[in-house]
């Protein structure tokens, strides 16, 4: 049978960010180049996880299933998990890791390092390390409910291109071509909970499910207001400096015209720097001097307002970080 997607995956919230940034900062600023390897980093990432969604979603399992991807959940403290195999008999959490490069894994210090091809060595947290603090979160998360299920865990390497020494653990090391056969390994069918408690836990998982919200990229790489570049971009070729005329936005480079464009540099500006945004901020920013325009903009797009109003400013909805 076909497993139940109870959670899909979305797109890296940090790598919208990211994004942006790299859309809004000259290419000779001392961090675009930081920026734009980090941005790599979790597309490359994003795409791994995305090769394990293709093999789950074609695989007809031979007992109920449900999958979660990108759960976040809190028990003594906050987690996340980047695939979850949810039976009856157990939740498989799969760490999954797509790095190019030569991959060795240290237990001590518990480390990844990957030699590129230049011969440089970088070091990254560790997978086992990462997976067993996530399998013991879990395994409290559950035992908070009264909930008995055993957790185990795999380290999913994306593609078998990747090289990987390690040493000896009892993690599974795996392809996500695998991941089926070992499911099928570790089924006993002796399930442990009930077809409706099966339900009822997955549904619990997705309500307490707390969206992740990167911290700002102005704060993170700490780059000041000043160094970003303004103005509304087009939403047809991506040039930044479309002129308001009237209800239009007109693009002096490609000659678009759009009455929306000025929703995205909201957006933009909320990923740089957070928040509050207030009427003053927001026309240098989008190079306009209407105030009530500005306002409108505000008003129009389902923000929280924070302060009194002479000062005020505007929030997005879960705007709190993990």
């Amino acid at each position: 049978m076909n497993a139940i997607i109870y959670k899909e995956r979305s797109f890296p919230p940090a790598l919208e960010g990211l994004t942006v940034a790299l859309s809004r900062l000259p290419e000779t600023h001392p961090m675009y180049g930081k920026i734009k390897q980090r941005a790599a980093s979790i597309k490359a990432g994003y795409g791994g996880e995305q090769e394990l969604d293709r093999v789950l979603g074609n695989y007809t399992f031979p007992m109920p299933t449900h999958i979660l991807n990108d759960v976040s959940l809190s028990s003594s403290s906050l987690f996340q998990i980047d695939t979850l195999i949810l039976t009856q008999e157990f939740a498989l959490i799969c760490e999954v890791k797509n790095i190019a490069g030569d991959l060795s894994v240290t237990e001590n210090p518990p480390q990844l390092l990957r030699m590129s091809e230049n011969g440089e060595i970088l070091g990254f947290p560790s997978p086992i390390a990462q997976l067993t603090n996530t399998c013991q979160l879990f395994e409290d998360w559950l035992s908070a409910k009264n909930i008995n299920l055993p957790v185990l865990g795999c380290v999913v390497l994306a593609y078998p291109k990747q090289r990987l020494s390690i040493f000896k653990t009892p993690v599974p090391i795996l392809f996500p071509s695998i991941i089926p056969q070992h499911i099928r390994s570790i089924h006993t069918n002796h399930p442990l909970l009930s077809p409706e408690e099966f339900e009822s836990l997955a549904r619990r998982m997705v309500k307490e499910h707390r969206a992740y919200s990167p911290k700002p990229v102005a704060e993170i790489y700490s780059i000041p207001p000043e160094d970003f570049l303004t103005g509304v971009a087009c939403p047809a070729c991506h040039a930044l400096g479309m002129m308001k005329n009237g209800q239009f936005w007109n693009c002096p480079s490609c000659r678009n015209r759009s009455t929306t464009a000025h929703k995205q540099a909201i957006l933009d500006w909320f990923h740089l720097f957070g928040g509050p945004l207030t009427n003053k901020e927001w026309r240098r920013f989008c190079r306009v001097h209407c105030s009530q325009f500005t306002r409108r903009t505000l008003l129009n797009m389902n923000l929280v307002p924070v302060g009194a109003s002479k000062n005020r400013g505007y929030m997005k909805e879960n705007s709190s970080h993990i």
